[in-house]
């Protein structure tokens, strides 16, 4: 299925090359030569990508929550650790080939959790794939960076529903499995919204807020920490305190209080 970084423009360049090779594979350095050539002819590669968040988006959600925006900003940068990739490896992209799941060259953030795909596949692909299923949650499995969605679309090969439930992604770094808390009926719904604007992060960060009741914790957040506990408390768990997140959302609520970007 095309995206909006491939319809209608890369999408048939690539198959109408691809056929005068009698459909031969491209290698991942033929797929970043020829979109260095599209490029060049300034063939659009991001229509209807929004990379990062203006001063009306956080306007716009903190009218939605009944909160400042110093206060949505605050738990923003707090539990945003940016939204996306903007330089991804040749060897990711070619994966499932342009203009499939995986196409760049800007893609969301992501961390594909091995316990998680775990439960959702009954644990049968635990002694096959140890990289991509555990039992429990093991630091050690973990890629890092762009090289997550290598991850991902390895487990989609063996359970592609799953897999999607299985991994966390875009600013706040929802979990697939909360796609309906984030706002999406289905999680292929969720995952294409993702992939397409920052905008939607933020929208489904504020979706999350709203359906797991935290507004209210939301709405008492201050430069004090001891007020932004309920929330921190709510968004993290009873484990908030030994990272520090309601002295860090304190923190930024200060600065964005002051007008601070």
């Amino acid at each position: 299925m095309a995206n909006a970084s491939t319809a209608p423009f890369r999408q048939p360049v690539f198959a109408a090359i691809k056929s005068l090779r009698n459909d031969r594979a491209f290698t991942p350095s033929e797929v970043v030569s020829i979109d260095r050539l599209l490029d060049a002819l300034e063939v659009p590669t991001t229509a209807g990508r929004q990379i990062g968040l203006t001063s009306e988006d956080f306007a716009a959600a903190a009218s939605r929550l009944g909160c400042t925006v110093a206060q949505i900003r605050a738990v923003w940068d707090v539990e945003s650790g940016g939204g996306w990739f903007t330089d991804v490896r040749s060897d990711i992209l070619a994966l499932d080939g342009p203009g499939g799941f995986i196409d760049g060259p800007h893609l969301p953030k992501i961390l594909f959790e091995a316990h998680v795909f775990d439960r959702y596949t009954d644990g049968k692909f635990r002694a096959s794939h140890p990289n991509l299923s555990s039992a429990r949650w093991d630091r050690k499995l973990y890629i890092g960076g762009a090289a997550e969605w290598t991850r991902l679309h390895r487990a989609m090969q063996l359970d592609r529903r799953a897999a999607l439930l299985s991994a966390s992604v875009g600013g706040a770094q929802i979990m697939g499995f909360n796609h309906q808390l984030a706002g999406f009926d289905a999680v292929e719904d969720f995952w294409e919204a993702m992939k397409v604007s920052e905008r939607a992060h933020l929208a489904a960060f504020s979706n999350f807020i709203l359906a797991k009741k935290l507004g209210p914790a939301l709405r008492q957040i201050s430069n004090r920490a001891i007020d932004c506990q309920p929330f921190a408390r709510g968004y993290n768990g009873a484990g908030f305190a030994a990272n520090r997140y309601d002295e860090k959302i304190a923190a930024a609520h200060a600065k964005f209080s002051r007008g601070s970007a």
